[in-house]
């Protein structure tokens, strides 16, 4: 192939593709921020959920909501884990379903 149509080829290719975060949906979640980042009373909340150990036992409480965006995507990321623990990214994905069993207004 010659140079002109590499060159071409590139810049149609490219020309193509999104433009990064720019084109993405405002509704998309967001990759939660680095734990560095992170105030530290979010992080412990985040350790309090691990260690509640399940969805039953964490979602009848509110101040775990801390850890998910108005959206109910989250702003902290999971543990790493070799086990399968509750983890931040199920409870948001609770908290998007809606209110949990045993609150008001929750699920039967």
């Amino acid at each position: 192939m010659s140079p002109k149509r590499t060159i071409l080829t590139v810049l149609l290719l490219s020309a193509a593709l999104p433009a990064g975060p720019a084109a993405a949906s405002p509704d998309a979640p967001r990759a939660p921020a680095p734990d560095q980042a992170q105030p530290r009373e979010r992080l412990e909340l985040r350790a309090e959920l691990y260690r509640a150990g399940g969805r039953d036992r964490a979602l009848p409480q509110p101040r775990f909501r801390a850890l998910c965006d108005d959206r109910g995507f989250p702003l902290v990321g999971n543990v790493a884990t070799k086990g399968s623990r509750y983890q931040v990214s199920e409870y948001c994905a609770d908290v998007r379903k809606g209110p949990a069993p045993g609150t008001p207004g929750g699920r039967a």
